[in-house]
Formats: structure tokens, C-alpha cells, sequence
């Protein structure tokens, strides 16, 4: 496979140099045998597809990689540059090495208490796509249609470091497209929104001009708002199964399973994800910012540095919310996202703080087991 065309660059060629001399001066060189990156492709239960310059092969996780991996992010994840090793003697690649991630697409964990965390709640980041030049939130025309939700979506995407653009997906079947992609740009604030039909074909072109060789775009939102169907358009053949809605209550089949990178002719590359049916935020207040930068601009204008937004005079919340420049809607949103991500700060110190104690357990547990060989 052409390793340029799946991202790879002369960032990435240099770290390679220093992790590869880095593997054979901590560990037995000849042991590990011949050392080359690839790209994750695809994860089940451990078992990871890898694309490199030889082809796509299976790969699992070395043994020192797991063992020191005290959070399921430290693991690979569908879209990483990964260093293998075929050991000698040993017909299965392993992956000693995760390369550094220039972009990480992450939700926080739904029902999970964490690996080895046993406190109530969860901090616990699960990683979407990584390496990603541009994030895709695909938003259906009909049931999908929410500002609130959309709003949570862009705080996950300006929290990847990739760029955002949002699509809104059957057109064919809405009566104003051009009116509620004015209300979408209208808390946006400049990310790319377009309207299309990836039934019809109309205006999926328009997405020609995220995708050139090297890059790597992604797709995220609900099952069934159409992002299968945008894929088999991109690569020019049914090759993801698509679904229908149900009458009943108008949802999707998750169609897609797993995460998976497809290569496209084009040289680019595209990382199908299942459906999200619970969004749990993950991120900073930096991201929120992003999200709502309309009202970080009012907050500036208030008559006291320390408004509450409630009673005070001469708050600019308060003004623009009676005069209808900002609805109270919006406003509940960014307070009740911005209480989310603060417990969430609070949970991930917590965590921070296990695993540090964690981590200096294992390293006394390791040198008690180098004086009892001695």
C-alpha cells in the first residue's frame, strides 16, 4: 500500500527514526526482529487490521503495552500510526508503540467505571478516530434535527483538533433546508455547514473539497441520519451497509458495527463510525468557548467582573436575552454543558491521581523483582 496516500509524512518519518532507536537500545534488538509502522485499520476484541506499506495484516497488542496502558485511550485506537515488530519465532505482529497523535476524536465512556477505577461515575475517555484532519457531524433533516444536540457535537469537535464541518443530510425530504441551515450557521460561527441528499446525489460534491490524498476525514452523528450512505457516494460502491428508519420512532439500525478505515481512490482516507445514541462530552473550557462564542462575548460586557447572570444590573445575559439577540434555550445549553465538563474536570483529577499511585506501585513492584533476581 502507498504509506503517503494512508497520511503518512516527514513528521512522522523522523519520530519513527527515534522510537525505532529508542526500541533497540531498551530492549533485545534480535528478539524483537524487523520493527515498521503501520496504520490501525480496524479493532475487534483486541485483534487489530493493519495497513502498511506490504499490505493489510493482523496485529495484537504487545504485552509491555498493555500492561503499562492504565486507560483504554493509552491502547490503539482505529486511525493511529503504530510501530510493529515480528518477533522471532513468532508468526503474529505485535504493536510495541503508539506514534503521537496529531488529532484525537473522543466522547467520555458510557456505562463504564473505568479500567481498574472503581469509584462511582466515570472520566473514563474513549477514543473515536484519531489523526483526523477533518471531522464530519452529519445531522438528518427530519427526527435528527436538534440545536441543542448539535451544539454538544461541536464541543466534541473542537475538543479533536481537527476541523469541523457539518452536514445536514436529507434535504430531498424537508420543506425548508435553506431556513434551518441559517439557523445552524447561526450558531456555528464560521464552520462549513452544507445542505445534501446522499440519496439523490444532490450536493454531495461539495464534499470533494475536504478529501485529498494523505488526508483523513471522519464521520460522527446519530444511526441513520445517512453517513453510510455518504461513504458508498465517496467511494463509488455499495461497500456499507445501509439501513432503513423505523416508522416507529424514527430511528436507525446501527448499520455500522465497528470503526473502520477505508483507503478511497481519491488517495484520501475515511473512518466510518457506528451511530451515537448518547453523547457524553468530553473536553475543556476552551472548547466550550468555541462552542458558544457569542456568549463568552456578552459575559465580557457585563456591568460587574463577577455577573452571576441572574438579578444583577447592566447584565449584557440578561439584556440579550430580552431583547431576543440570544434565546434562553442557548443559554441553558452552555450552563448545563458547562457543569458537565466541570464534573468532569473534577472526576478526571480523581483518576489522574489513581493512576499516578498506580503507576508508582508498578514501578516499586518491578524494582523489588530486580533486587529478589539479583
Amino acid at each position: 500500500m502507498n504509506m503517503n496516500e494512508l497520511g503518512w509524512n516527514e513528521v512522522l518519518q523522523s519520530e519513527y527514526v527515534s522510537r525505532l532507536l529508542n526500541l533497540q537500545n531498551h530492549n533485545n534488538a534480535k528478539k524483537l526482529g524487523k520493527i515498521f509502522p503501520g496504520r490501525i485499520a480496524s479493532e475487534q476484541k483486541n485483534l487489530y487490521n493493519v495497513f502498511t506499506s506490504d499490505g493489510e495484516y493482523r496485529a495484537i497488542i504487545a504485552d509491555k503495552l498493555w500492561f503499562n496502558a492504565f486507560d483504554r485511550q493509552e491502547l490503539p485506537a482505529v486511525g493511529d500510526w503504530v510501530l510493529l515488530s515480528l518477533e522471532n519465532g513468532c508468526e503474529q505482529l505485535k504493536i510495541q508503540e503508539i506514534m503521537e497523535r496529531k488529532s484525537t476524536l473522543s466522547r467520555q465512556s458510557i456505562a463504564s467505571h473505568g479500567r481498574k477505577f472503581d469509584k462511582s461515575g466515570t472520566s473514563e475517555e474513549q477514543v473515536v478516530a484519531t489523526n483526523i484532519d477533518t471531522v464530519i457531524m452529519v445531522v438528518a433533516l427530519d427526527f435528527d434535527y436538534n440545536l441543542r444536540k448539535i451544539e454538544r457535537y461541536l464541543t466534541l469537535m473542537w475538543n479533536s483538533g481537527a476541523d469541523p464541518v457539518i452536514i445536514l443530510n436529507k434535504a430531498d425530504q424537508c420543506e425548508n433546508p435553506d431556513e434551518l441551515k441559517a439557523e445552524v450557521e447561526a450558531i456555528s460561527y464560521g464552520i462549513p455547514v452544507h445542505t445534501m441528499s446522499a440519496v439523490t446525489g444532490q450536493g454531495v460534491d461539495e464534499l470533494d473539497q475536504y478529501i485529498s490524498s494523505g488526508k483523513t476525514i471522519t464521520f460522527i452523528g446519530s444511526s441513520g441520519v445517512g453517513k453510510s450512505t455518504i461513504i458508498n457516494h465517496l467511494i463509488g460502491e455499495e461497500v456499507m451497509e445501509v439501513g432503513d428508519v423505523r416508522e416507529a420512532d424514527k430511528r436507525g439500525r446501527h448499520t455500522t458495527t465497528h470503526r473502520q478505515l477505508i483507503p478511497l481512490s481519491s488517495g484520501g482516507n475515511v473512518i466510518d463510525n457506528p451511530g451515537m445514541r448518547e453523547i457524553k462530552i468530553i473536553g475543556n473550557v476552551d472548547n466550550l468557548n468555541q462552542t458558544f462564542p457569542d456568549i463568552v462575548n456578552l459575559q465580557k460586557l457585563c456591568k460587574f467582573r463577577n455577573c452571576q447572570h441572574e438579578t444583577e444590573p447592566g447584565c449584557a445575559i440578561l439584556q440579550a436575552i430580552h431583547d431576543g439577540d440570544l434565546t434562553e434555550k442557548r443559554y441553558q445549553s452552555y450552563l448545563k454543558l458547562g457543569r458537565e465538563l466541570a464534573y468532569l474536570e473534577r472526576r478526571k483529577d480523581q483518576r489522574q491521581l489513581y493512576n499516578k499511585n498506580a503507576r508508582s506501585k508498578q514501578r516499586v513492584l518491578k524494582e523489588k523483582i530486580k533486587i529478589h533476581k539479583r
